[in-house]
């Protein structure tokens, strides 16, 4: 049976695909599933609760949860269990304050997903990304901060718990050439960030490719804009339903300056992934690319 996500935004989707599953497996349509539960309301409205609870834009009182398996026939235990252990972790009271409530309601949403996540895989251009810099190339990010301050301490947090953790998700990153290129603060802050990425592609589980100004082949984000255009793919495991291959299910997010963006347009990232990742150097190529920069930096 799947591990619970860690998150209250990852149990939540967890939950909607598993209720989702359950709903599809006894044969019932949305409207018939909710008017089931909830038989004083009007259609319509049943079927939007249904709706909602299965896209994860919202959760479900503990009654109701008990009451919708019963009318999906839901006899096995373990998925009675699954089911309940979601719902009791969709709280996120007090998890967003200290130095964790400077991120935003978009940026709570990937941050949570990100951490639930068993498959990570961006591409990035011209700043290298928040979660692959190193402290002094944050720090430069945000010259007027002090280095304790509030911001700084969230994105060095966000890196330990992604990246550092005892059971990380494997992390795949494109980067252009431009991003080891383009000096923030100074030459000593560029050369430490890297090596700060070298360092990080020796991780078994850590893949960092990089996009010369020179491309291997046609990419259409490059072509279009002379850029890579900057994304996040995030996957997550699903949980297991007698009778139902395991899924996984997968979110996209673009960054536009500082705006991050949920996307539904998944496949067409999807495409601009291995469009990227086909014109990149090899991992091993980008760590001696890495290696040369850093020597012209000494």
């Amino acid at each position: 049976m799947t591990v619970a996500a860690r998150t209250p935004t990852g149990r939540r989707m967890q939950l909607a695909v598993l209720l989702r599953r359950l709903r599809e497996q006894a044969r019932l349509t949305q409207g018939d599933a909710g008017r089931s539960v909830w038989p004083s309301s009007s259609a319509a409205s049943v079927q939007n609760k249904i709706a909602r609870l299965e896209s994860g834009d919202a959760g479900i009182k503990l009654e109701d949860l008990r009451s919708l398996l019963a009318v999906y026939g839901v006899q096995d235990a373990a998925v009675t269990d699954l089911a309940l252990q979601l719902q009791s972790g969709l709280s996120q009271r007090g998890r967003w304050t200290g130095f964790r409530a400077v991120h935003d309601d978009a940026t709570r949403r990937y941050i949570d997903l990100e951490e639930d996540a068993t498959l990570i895989r961006l591409v990035a251009a011209e700043v290298v990304p928040e979660i692959l810099q190193s402290p002094s190339y944050l720090r430069a990010e945000h010259p007027a901060t002090r280095a304790d301050a509030p911001e700084l301490q969230a994105k060095l947090a966000r890196q330990r718990t992604v990246l550092l953790r005892p059971d990380p998700a494997q992390f795949y990153a494109v980067l252009s050439e431009s991003c080891v290129r383009r000096t923030q603060g100074d030459d000593a802050v560029l050369r430490e960030q890297v090596a700060h990425l070298i360092s990080l592609s020796r991780r078994p589980h850590i893949t960092i490719q990089l996009v010369p100004f020179r491309p291997r082949g046609p990419v259409r984000p490059i072509a279009r804009t002379g850029l890579l255009e900057r994304f996040a793919l995030l996957r997550l495991t699903t949980p297991e339903v007698p009778g139902k291959l395991p899924e996984h299910l997968d979110y996209a997010f673009t960054k536009s300056g500082a705006d991050l963006t949920f996307s539904d347009h998944v496949r067409h990232y999807e495409t601009l992934w291995t469009e990227a990742t086909a014109a990149a150097l090899t991992p091993a190529e980008t760590r001696a690319f890495l290696t040369t920069v850093l020597n012209e930096l000494d």
